[in-house]
């Protein structure tokens, strides 16, 4: 018998539906909680009834609701995951952490500020309450393998991160008025740039709306990162390319790690002109194996579990969630002191892209 009671809220997207037609399984939230032997995915939650409906039949759940507190109070869960818009996930996790669940999975964003970033794992470290933030590609076996094979200097010494998120164009019904392309989707870049290269120093970028004049949120965004380990990063963001393009270059001094589109690896070869050895090409190396098998969200799922049953921390902490968004804070104040380098942490809880409408600037 499953030991473990999950309820769902938000049975959208990844809460549910990318389950239908995908070639690999699970890739939704549902999908990956369903598939743990030690959990039974007994509630859901939405605010529209078609969705909600749908989710129910897909997964064998009859307890549905609209109201997440309701479902709260009557369904006695262990686990709850947050797949809603991120302007509802302060409030979701708050009452969940506040209602005893032993864990909670949160999607990306965290959320739209720092200051409900920090409510949010305020009330988790209050109420015991583990907090997962779904930045999936941490639980990917390949990049925990670079990572792994990057610091035992395979490569090298890592010198630089170039990373590219483009044409990653949500639904129509996305809410642009307050979650632009770098929050949307972005978010992932920046955190596995941190998972690779650590905390990030200061930042200096642009966050511009340059031809989608009908949103509220910038199409482009470019920037720089430094880590305090030295790395340096530079990030191209926009949702303006018909095709979609998420990849991470990982340089280094005797090699290159391509992740995500069009993944590969090459190292350093020297080449000799007669004389001695004084300059390398590069030539195809291989990607290392699987550090783990399953999907991301699988492994995310049953990391979840660990922590609750161990107290340890998974591998995107609620500190990990807030950094990832302390990155895009620090770019659209960028953005607002005219493209000038932005230490961090910064002080400001508000939402920035709220601040900057305020003031005019979008």
């Amino acid at each position: 018998m499953s030991e473990y009671r999950v309820g769902l809220v938000g049975t959208g997207r990844i809460g549910s539906e990318f389950e239908d037609g995908a070639a690999e399984h699970p890739v939704s939230i549902a999908g990956a909680f369903s598939a743990l032997p030690d959990c039974t995915l007994v509630a859901g939650c939405n605010r529209g009834r078609g969705r909600l409906e749908r989710f129910g039949t897909r997964w064998g759940v009859n307890a549905l609701y609209h109201d997440v507190g309701q479902m709260l109070a009557n369904e006695g869960l262990d686990i709850v995951a947050i797949a809603t818009p991120p302007g509802l996930h302060r409030d979701q996790v708050v009452a969940a952490a506040e209602a005893g669940v032993k864990g909670i999975f949160c999607e990306k964003p965290m959320a739209l500020s720092l200051g409900e970033c920090d409510e949010m794992i305020a009330a988790c470290r209050h109420n015991g309450c583990a907090l997962l933030v779904n930045c999936s590609r941490r639980w990917s076996g390949l990049f925990e393998a670079v990572r792994r094979d990057a610091a035992a200097g395979r490569w090298g010494r890592l010198l630089h991160l170039v990373g590219y998120c483009q044409g990653c164009k949500p639904l129509p019904d996305w809410e642009a008025d307050h979650e632009g392309p770098m929050l949307h989707d972005a978010v992932h870049m920046y955190d596995i740039m941190r998972f690779f290269a650590g905390d990030v120093q200061w930042v200096l970028g642009t966050a511009e709306r340059r031809y989608r004049h009908d949103i509220r949120a910038e199409d482009t965004a470019l920037g720089i990162l430094q880590f305090a380990s030295g790395v340096q990063g530079v990030a191209v963001v926009d949702e303006l390319t018909e095709h979609a393009h998420f990849r991470l270059e990982l340089h280094f001094e005797r090699g290159l790690v391509r992740l995500g589109a069009g993944q590969s690896a090459e190292k350093a070869v020297p080449v000799r002109d007669g004389r001695e050895d004084w300059w390398s090409t590069l030539t195809e190396d291989t990607l290392p194996e699987l550090v783990w098998e399953g999907t991301p969200i699988l492994n995310a799922a049953r990391d979840l579990i660990r922590c609750v049953e161990t107290g340890e921390e998974p591998r995107c902490t609620g500190e990990d969630g807030r950094a990832a968004v302390e990155v895009i804070m620090g770019f659209y104040e960028s953005e607002r002191r005219g493209h000038a380098k932005v230490a961090l942490p910064i002080d400001e809880p508000r939402p920035m892209l709220e601040v900057m409408k305020l003031e005019g600037r979008y």
